[in-house]
């Protein structure tokens, strides 16, 4: 064998064994690409309920323990009427959350009728004068009854006369709430107007619940954004041809408030669309004896911040403080620092129950502030007319 021969082969059998070993190479590279798609695949199967994403944000953060002006909370339930005795909040420690917190007074909507509203006020309301107002409520047992309406009408004449200063009307009005035949009692009933009637003379507000968020109204997916709170409260979901939609109820209360101009409503949870601010505003321009209250929609206003602040500033005389939520000290003061400060990308108190999503402080001058934790309520409870 010649000397070129020779590298030649030597040339030759290098090659094979350079392309044998990067073959093996490939190998181990597509298998540890295989393993590592297989453990990432493994991490996409993380639960919902345990993704806690802490924030990097290195933002302002301003604690406000105490309101800045006496505040009315004008939607609770603490210690209401439907209140099993395990579910009942001692009334002293609820007037100490209230006094660390600047709480004027709590208004207890749920206090249903005789004497089950009378053991209301006898616990909540004569023992701390001014602390706590009691509403009263429609007993929808009796819609079948002959003249429904005009023993509803004596009902809260009475209930007035103990001491109750409202009317509620909860959501099951309009969406299940039916006759003994099965038909949906319409919220705008005309068998209906004699009670909203009674509550203008009387000079008392109705605070009505039409409808709930958007999302209840939708299916319940993976494009729902209430998704997770949909599975945990299955019930909360009007999906469906057996209820009316959002759009007609509204529409519908419309139609009793624009009727009643003389009772004053006030439309809960942000006129029950705060999602929708272009439209509480067309509402309230065209109303004037409505006003809302922003219980329970926390998360859905201190997403939008600039949308919800310009919609304070227009309508800062028609606006009511309220939570809808037990009272805690927590809880107002994540409240205040929303309504106070200018803080950026923080937790709506409940997170992330409702949405996965953070809030944006509002930073309400003073002269809003003091309207809407109390002025705006004074002067609706003022019309009274006892």
């Amino acid at each position: 064998m010649n000397r070129r021969n020779f590298f030649s082969r030597v040339v030759q059998g290098s090659a094979a064994a350079g392309w044998a070993e990067a073959s093996a190479g490939g190998a181990l590279r597509a298998s540890g690409s295989a393993e590592t798609a297989s453990k990432a695949a493994a991490k996409e199967t993380l639960l919902l309920r345990d993704f806690h994403p802490v924030s990097m944000l290195h933002v302002p953060v301003h604690e406000v323990e105490r309101a800045r002006f006496p505040v009315i909370d004008v939607h609770n339930h603490v210690n209401d009427a439907r209140r099993s005795s395990g579910e009942r909040i001692p009334p002293a420690r609820v007037i100490e959350v209230m006094d660390h917190s600047n709480l004027q007074t709590i208004v207890i909507l749920t206090g249903m009728w005789g004497e089950y509203l009378q053991a209301v006020l006898d616990e909540m309301v004569k023992p701390y004068p001014g602390r706590f107002v009691v509403f009263t409520q429609i007993d929808w047992k009796r819609v079948d009854e002959p003249d429904f309406s005009g023993s509803m009408v004596k009902q809260i004449d009475d209930a007035v006369a103990r001491g109750a200063r409202g009317l509620k009307v909860l959501k099951d009005f309009g969406l299940t709430v039916r006759r003994k035949s099965g038909e949906l009692v319409k919220v705008d009933d005309p068998e209906l107007d004699p009670i909203w009637a009674d509550c203008g003379r009387l000079g008392i507000p109705v605070a009505i619940h039409t409808t709930d968020p958007e999302a209840f109204f939708h299916p319940v997916n993976g494009e729902n954004e209430r998704f997770e709170e949909l599975l945990h409260h299955p019930d909360w979901s009007f999906y469906g041809h057996q209820f009316p939609s959002k759009e007609s109820l509204l529409t519908a209360r419309e139609r009793v408030f624009a009727r009643h101009s003389g009772t004053t409503f006030i439309a809960l949870h942000v006129g029950n669309w705060p999602e929708n601010l272009d439209y509480v505003s067309q509402q309230l321009d065209r109303l004037p004896n409505v006003v809302i209250e922003v219980g329970a929609r926390q998360a859905e206003i201190g997403r939008q911040p600039r949308r919800a602040r310009e919609f304070f500033e227009k309508y800062q005389d028609r606006i009511l403080f309220g939570t809808d939520m037990t009272p805690e000290e927590g809880l107002y003061r994540n409240w205040f620092r929303f309504l106070e400060t200018a803080d950026d990308s923080f937790d709506y108190w409940g997170a992330p129950e409702q949405g996965r999503w953070k809030i944006y402080g509002l930073n309400l001058p003073d002269e809003i502030l003091n309207k809407v934790y109390r002025r705006n309520a004074e002067r609706i409870f003022g019309q009274y007319k006892g």
